[in-house]
């Protein structure tokens, strides 16, 4: 018993020993390089229910230990698919022998093989393709597959390799492996003389390892390097010591994801036309970075999305009129400001497509749209969406002759100048999705433009359904072709809900035009301004006949000043201003008093009016002619606008004469009643309140009245 523990304690110790000393993290699901065949279409093959057969494959794949052996299945197949069987082992030397001699692509990914007997694809003489990746394999176990004589492409990805022996390869002179799959492996340090025996070798992939050293040397074959997703700082020495190439036939080279930042003065790619950086940190791209000097058969630079923000593109970065396709999208670069000199794309006189979506061109100016692109007059492609852009210029696109395709999708420009594109005689794809445009005329684009695009994407765009919008649904019915969008609808902004080709209008409701609906409308208001204005007059008429008053008192004043001079007498001595309703106060006690009594001549509007006078004279020459004013206060007054009227009037005057106002407060006025003249008065003024409950009451009063006169 203690021994069983102690092997399993020894084992456990061994595992963990072996994890610390591996740094290669490996996905959990390795896949194989996909091979598509001429026939897609499988079924269930005849008295085999664990392999799917087609016109050109036998798909024996997935069975996890179901399956140990190629069963004999009738047919002249070229495709072996055993990946996902977990064999293990493979130490038949015949394994194969049940399998057509057609065959030509064996995929043996991830069966967990660890040893394959040699010599057991000699009963395939037609194999050129191999894939034995997600195996763990040795290094030398997979190189020496690669000396069949008839393969072609070798797949050895995510085998957990960290390195590549030169042991391991040197017998492969005769190897006629073009294509070299090594991606996902563990790979740090790479050099790359071990593949210089393999002299046929064409394509190189070490795509997802975790490489940060790369020694160059010569592969004079090779035409595809793809190292994505690695940790390289530098761009690959390219030059060998005698000035020459290393790769004299390099064509594309894949170097996104890595940590490269800037490319050397010194290249030596003579045929190389596609070269990706994108995903790389480029602060700075200098001054002939890509100049045809350096790579003199360039045609394609992908420098989308660097992981860094842009801080100079400097003039003549891209100097080099071979050049045919750019890409700087997703990189929030703004074009408006000193980052991006005007110059950068000068020299670049056979640039055919620009991406530059996902920048920053919200201030760009029209002079300075014309600056940076007046050299590209021979671009078919340009991609400006995703770029906050604000306005269409009406000749900004005028130069690119040879324009085909023009992308300003997910913009912010709410307008389209009257023919803009109609002079982009080429133009057949355009792109205005998903921006503000609400309203599209019959001159936004002319009846040539229209015929001649393919593509016009207005879809997911705030559309206002009115009388404006007839003529553009008609035009989308019309087109279906050229403006089908699959994805984002056409739509009915203020009308939630409808489709832009459901939305209903009555044509008669729209017969007018839009410049007779506006003068009818404006027509429409200045009438109801005018009645409006009649209705107010009309509600304080009354009002403004007092500031009309108020506003000529001064000739009227004069005419008192002057009897005043003169030595003449008013016509009356008080003014009463009272509510109809206190009248019989008024004739009961007031005048018995005042003019019985004291011998006071008073104005009484039911007795002292002049007949067929209006009764705004009347009022404005009785208090003129009254040296003082009594002011009968009472629920009536408060309800009554002619008292109220005569109030604000009767102040004025008071105020100008500087004379007293007299006070009455008839009855207690409840709050909810009392305006604002009134209170005004009553804090201003000490009123005098009458009493008839009792004599002495009654006695204060008048005697309190009669100094008021008597002041």
């Amino acid at each position: 018993m203690a021994s069983a523990w102690l092997v399993v304690l020894l084992w456990l110790t061994a595992s963990i020993v072996g994890l610390e000393a591996s740094t290669c993290y490996l996905p959990r699901t390795c896949w194989s390089t996909a091979v598509v065949w001429d026939s897609p279409y499988t079924h269930q093959c005849p008295e085999n229910d664990l392999c799917l057969c087609s016109k050109t494959t036998l798909n024996c794949s997935s069975n996890h230990g179901k399956l140990d052996y190629v069963p004999r299945v009738p047919g002249h197949f070229k495709m072996l698919n055993f990946s996902n069987n977990d064999l293990g082992h493979i130490s038949n030397m015949h394994f194969f022998t049940n399998v057509s001699r057609s065959v030509i692509a064996v995929d043996l990914y991830q069966n967990n093989l660890s040893y394959i007997v040699e010599g057991v694809f000699d009963d395939l003489p037609n194999l050129s393709w191999l894939s034995l990746g997600g195996n763990p394999l040795l290094v030398k176990d997979v190189f020496n597959m690669s000396i069949i004589s008839t393969l072609s492409t070798l797949d050895v990805g995510c085998m957990g390799f960290q390195s590549i022996p030169g042991e391991a390869v040197k017998h492969l002179k005769n190897s006629t492996v073009a294509y070299l799959n090594l991606e996902w492996n563990c790979i740090e340090s790479f050099d790359m003389s071990v593949l210089s025996p393999m002299r046929q070798l064409e394509y190189l992939s070490l795509w997802k390892n975790d490489l940060y050293s790369l020694t160059a040397a010569s592969l004079p074959q090779l035409r595809v390097l793809n190292m994505v997703g690695n940790r390289l700082f530098d761009f690959p020495d390219t030059c060998n010591s005698t000035g020459g190439s290393f790769f004299p036939k390099l064509v594309n080279a894949t170097l996104a994801f890595n940590s490269i930042s800037r490319i050397g003065d010194t290249i030596c790619l003579p045929k190389l036309q596609h070269l990706e950086l994108s995903y790389n940190p480029f602060k700075y791209i200098s001054r002939n970075s890509f100049s045809v000097h350096k790579f003199p058969s360039l045609q394609t630079v992908l420098l989308g999305q660097l992981n860094i923000k842009v801080k100079k593109i400097e003039r003549f970065a891209f100097n080099n009129s071979r050049l045919r396709n750019i890409d700087l999208a997703l990189n929030q670069i703004n074009f408006s400001s000193s980052v991006v000199d005007g110059q950068a794309f000068n020299g670049c006189t056979g640039l055919t497509s620009l991406l530059l979506r996902g920048n920053d061109f919200s201030s760009v100016a029209e002079n300075r749209f014309a600056v940076l692109f007046r050299s590209l007059t021979n671009l078919e492609h340009l991609n400006i969406g995703s770029s906050k852009m604000a306005v269409i210029y009406p000749r900004a696109f005028g130069r690119f002759r040879h324009l085909k395709w023009l992308h300003l999708f997910e913009n912010d420009f709410t307008y389209i100048p009257d023919g803009a594109f109609d002079s982009l005689r080429n133009l057949m794809f355009l792109h205005l999705d998903s921006s503000r445009i609400s309203r599209i005329t019959k001159s936004t684009f002319s009846v040539e433009t229209l015929k001649r695009l393919k593509t016009l994407d207005l879809s997911s765009s705030p559309f206002q359904c009115n009388c404006d919008i007839l003529w553009f649904q008609q035009c989308v019915r019309s087109n279906p072709h050229i403006f089908s969008s699959k994805w984002r609808p056409y739509v009915c902004v203020n009308v939630p809900g409808v489709a832009l080709l459901d939305f209903e209008l009555n044509e008669q409701a729209c017969l007018l035009g839009s410049d007779a609906t506006a003068f009818t409308i404006a027509v429409t208001c200045v009438v109801l301004s005018f009645l409006l204005l009649f209705v107010i007059f009309f509600r304080f008429r009354w009002h403004v006949r007092l500031w009309l008053y108020e506003a000529c008192r001064a000739s009227r004043h004069d005419r008192r000043r002057q009897l005043v001079a003169r030595g003449l007498n008013y016509r009356y001595d008080v003014f009463v201003a009272y509510a109809a309703e206190d009248l019989a106060w008024v004739q009961r006690e007031l005048l018995p008093v005042l003019e019985g009594e004291w011998g006071l001549r008073l104005c009484v509007h039911q007795r002292d009016f002049e007949p067929g006078k209006h009764i705004v004279d009347n009022i404005s020459d009785c208090v003129n002619d009254s040296e003082r004013v009594v002011l009968v206060f009472s629920p009536h007054f408060a309800l009554s606008e002619w008292c109220q009227f005569e109030l604000k009037y009767c102040q004025g005057c008071v105020m100008e004469r500087d004379d007293v106002m007299v006070l009455v407060e008839l009855q207690e006025i409840p709050s909810r009643n009392m305006t604002g003249a009134m209170l005004a008065v009553l804090r201003t003024t000490t009123y005098i309140e009458w009493r008839d409950e009792q004599d002495a009451a009654r006695q204060s009063f008048w005697a309190r009245l009669r100094l008021a006169f008597d002041d």
